[in-house]
């Protein structure tokens, strides 16, 4: 079809956007929950302008150390850029952020609803799809969580970037390079949301396919799949320059027997979430498969069969199948391989965002035929009840689950329930009971996820317990678990929290040489982490009386304080001002205070606060 009639179909766009707004809405109340706290709250490389070429160019985990190595395997640059707009816009407040991510998710629906509709599908039934498509509850994990923009930006950009597309090929043989140039523009911006984006590029020739008899002459195809080519190579050479690797296998992770086998598992519970979204999670029991067995793949793989055969059915007869399968298939495509996922972590919901679009036009193309044969000329209202009663349904659960992600502890708690056996649900729990100051409760959660894995996160949030519990002993012993864990098998964050928990533990315990040389070898082994550390250190230096060592720590550290993303680290310059006021050289006491008020000025973290307010009132005192 040609373009879209707004007159005529503006109401049906106005439906699909009502829909998206009224179960979503609730979202809005949410709260920066599980990665949004440390991607959003105590970030700076969003935080300050002078560290946005830095955010860009770098992973996006990257803040966790002082960006000389990456820290993830994910470079995106869109999702990036938002987030400091959002930043620069709404600071540290949720509701802005959620704001964002609840209008794009519109903005997807809507982009849904045209793209069926350029492709063939009627009015109503690419209406009817797109609703079920803007309420179904597992996009909740996208739209109720902050940092799950990425999935809303890549829907946006592959959505837009295929109508611009579709339109470049209608309308003769003559190409409209303005559609080409905007369809590779939101090509772009689809590959630096989520690097999937790559993946769908058949989906142009698909679109082509379905479009040559109306272009025979294909040259703005031709030109467009090439270009968009050119920039997929671009950007994969780029990642792979910015991370060091193009991929970077997780800890523990399936080996390849283990993927293939679990293929039908993953697939069955990904049509199970898409039909039946019942159980809703962060993280959900399925496990990799290592045998072929009834339960874990005969089953599984009887119901993709299944799935297949009932596609083809519904689709047969439709010229835009392809393109619909494609739309399921293609973005899902990386889920599959869950050897680049934790054990725990092989399904998410949050993968089915944009295929889920794809499934819900087959079933509302299915359940019409199927009301044509028995009801005639009476099937359209049927339909539209029917469809009309399951967007409710759906929506109503969708509420209900955005109420979970509105803070940790109700986030962590449902995630416990629907899979007891995760070592890192429990450990998640037990720091989001930390935050909320229960450190019997913290502990215990700990010590469930321990007796599942001992994980040196989960050790090292025990042994935190431990200390706020005054157990420094226990905390001791946890803590140096972790530190003598090999490198290869930690992150270095994780390596870095083990060396301060217990050179905490040991100070607390009244050992200070202990606490001392915890300190001095985790800057040894994690030279990414001095700054921070040595301001450990120099408080201990100091509280034994040997200031003037303390101070010459500091001052080494100072440059590389200014390096280090951690808002831990300028701390360094705080210790300074205190230790050069005492010692009268107010000149360099003032320099140091003003130095960290201004490097922390939006950390929300509760260390940095108190000490903000001692800089200032310190500095008020120099003045």
């Amino acid at each position: 079809m040609e373009d879209l009639n707004l007159k005529t179909e503006f109401k049906f766009l106005l439906i699909i956007a009502v829909a998206a707004i009224s179960v979503f809405a609730f979202s809005l109340n949410g709260n920066f929950v599980y990665d949004d706290s440390r991607q959003i709250l105590e970030n700076p490389l969003i935080q300050n302008s002078g560290l946005y070429l830095k955010a860009l160019t770098s992973d996006v985990w990257a803040f966790k150390g002082d960006g000389s190595i990456a820290a993830s395997n994910y470079w995106r640059p869109t999702f990036t850029a938002l987030n400091i707009l959002c930043f620069t816009a709404f600071g540290t407040s949720p509701l802005g952020w959620h704001f964002v991510n609840l209008v794009l998710h519109v903005g997807v629906c809507l982009l849904g609803f045209v793209f069926l509709r350029r492709i063939g599908l009627g009015t109503v039934n690419a209406c009817l799809a797109s609703v079920i498509f803007a309420v179904h509850p597992v996009h909740t994990e996208s739209v109720a969580w902050i940092a799950g923009s990425p999935d809303l930006l890549f829907g946006v950009g592959i959505l837009g970037s295929l109508i611009f597309a579709d339109r470049a090929f209608c309308g003769g043989a003559k190409p409209s390079y303005g559609n080409i140039a905007a369809s590779l523009v939101l090509f772009a911006f689809a590959l630096g949301s989520k690097e999937v984006a790559l993946l769908c590029l058949p989906m142009y020739f698909l679109l082509w396919r379905y479009r040559r008899a109306e272009n025979p002459g294909a040259a703005s195809f031709r030109g467009l799949f090439a270009a968009a080519a050119v920039i997929g190579a671009v950007y994969f050479a780029a990642r792979w320059y910015i991370l060091g690797a193009v991929s970077r296998p997780a800890e523990n992770a399936a080996d390849l027997s283990q993927t293939v086998l679990s293929i039908p598992a993953v697939l069955a519970f990904y049509f199970k979430q898409a039909i039946l979204p019942v159980t809703l999670a962060t993280n959900y029991p399925l496990r990799a498969v290592n045998d072929i067995g009834f339960g874990n793949f005969i089953l599984p793989l009887a119901v993709v069969l299944g799935v297949v055969a009932f596609l083809i059915y519904v689709w047969r007869k439709a010229s835009y199948w392809p393109l619909l399968i494609g739309l399921f298939v293609l973005p899902l495509l990386p889920a599959l391989n869950i050897g680049a996922f934790i054990p725990e972590q092989i399904v998410h919901d949050r993968y089915l965002y944009l295929p889920l679009l794809g499934i819900a036009a087959a079933i509302t193309i299915f359940v019409d035929q199927i009301l044509r044969r028995s009801l005639g000329d009476r099937s359209m209202a049927a339909l539209v009840i029917v469809f009309s009663i399951a967007a409710v349904a759906l929506g109503l659960r969708t509420v209900a689950y955005s109420r979970t992600w509105g803070d940790e502890l109700s986030l962590w708690k449902n995630a416990v329930t629907v899979d007891e056996r995760s070592a890192f649900n429990w450990s998640q729990l037990g720091a989001a009971l930390a935050a909320s100051g229960v450190a019997a409760e913290s502990i215990d959660a700990y010590d469930r996820s321990i007796s599942i894995e001992p994980t040196p996160i989960a050790l090292m949030g025990r042994a935190r317990g431990y200390v706020a519990a005054g157990r420094y002993d226990e905390a001791i012993r946890d803590a140096g678990i972790v530190t003598r864990t090999p490198l290869e098998d930690i992150n270095a964050f994780t390596l870095f929290q083990g060396y301060e928990t217990l050179g905490l533990a040991y100070d607390k315990a009244g050992n200070a040489a202990a606490a001392e040389s915890t300190f001095r070898e985790g800057r040894r082994v994690l030279p990414i982490y001095s700054a921070t550390l040595t301001e450990k250190l120099a408080v201990v230096l100091y509280m034994q009386g040997r200031k003037q060592e303390a101070l010459n720590e500091l001052v080494g550290a100072r440059e590389q304080a200014g390096r280090e993303m951690l808002g831990d680290s300028k701390a360094v310059y705080f210790r300074l001002g205190l230790l050069y006021a005492e010692l009268g050289n107010n000149a360099e006491a003032r320099r140091n205070f003003q130095d960290f008020l201004s490097a922390t000025e939006t950390n929300r973290s509760t260390a940095i606060t108190a000490y903000r307010k001692q800089a200032a009132a310190a500095l008020s005192k120099l003045k």
